[in-house]
């Protein structure tokens, strides 16, 4: 959780969040999905202004409909939309990044293979019975899109800026995943020792 986006979001959208709470959190999961598609398109045909944009108002729904969850009550079809939804989401960034020749391929694909496998996990995990991985990597969902946002702002000065923000994000994903593996081979081998045991 490198950037702690969302302790500082949380607290800073709550009273949005209060406001919005008669409509359905799901409803914010697809605008971000949606924003995520533009900013695709963004990255595409090289638009930067469009690129930063969409990639603040993708961030902004992302955090917003985990407010607005939070106030509603969360629900397992709103769980389940937001993890979809968001993987869907992810593809497109990053697939545009490489499609806009703003990294190479191999990069590109060795980030969302890091993105990917850091969501299943978490998933995997905390369905086979871990009550909350959120904290337990340095890259989460909520750090990445921050992290390409600021290296497509920085990319206005710099050419370079979103090619290295994609190896940091590779490395980053790729080592969260990597702990959340041991995370849960430490977690569930205790388990299973103290079943054995008794």
């Amino acid at each position: 959780m490198l950037l702690q986006v969302k302790k500082f979001s949380e607290k800073l959208l709550l009273p949005l969040g209060r406001k919005l709470t008669k409509i359905p959190a799901n409803y914010f999961t697809l605008f971000g999905m949606i924003s995520a598609i533009i900013t695709f398109l963004g990255f595409y045909f090289q638009n930067l202004p469009l690129i930063i944009a969409f990639l603040f108002i993708t961030e902004f729904f992302d955090q917003l409909d985990g407010v607005v969850a939070r106030l509603q009550g969360p629900t397992k079809m709103g769980a389940f939309l937001d993890s979809t939804l968001d993987r869907i989401g992810d593809f497109f960034l990053f697939f545009g990044v490489i499609l806009g020749g703003y990294t190479s391929i191999e990069i590109g694909l060795i980030v969302l293979f890091g993105a990917f496998l850091t969501s299943y996990t978490r998933a995997k995990i905390e369905a086979l019975g871990v009550k909350s991985m959120y904290g337990v990597g340095i890259l989460e969902r909520t750090d990445r899109v921050p992290i390409l946002l600021i290296g497509s702002i920085i990319q206005i000065w710099f050419p370079n800026a979103i090619c290295w923000t994609m190896i940091i994000l590779a490395i980053g994903t790729n080592i969260t995943a990597l702990h959340r593996i041991i995370y849960a081979h430490r977690k569930f081998s205790t388990k299973n020792k103290n079943l054995d045991e008794i």
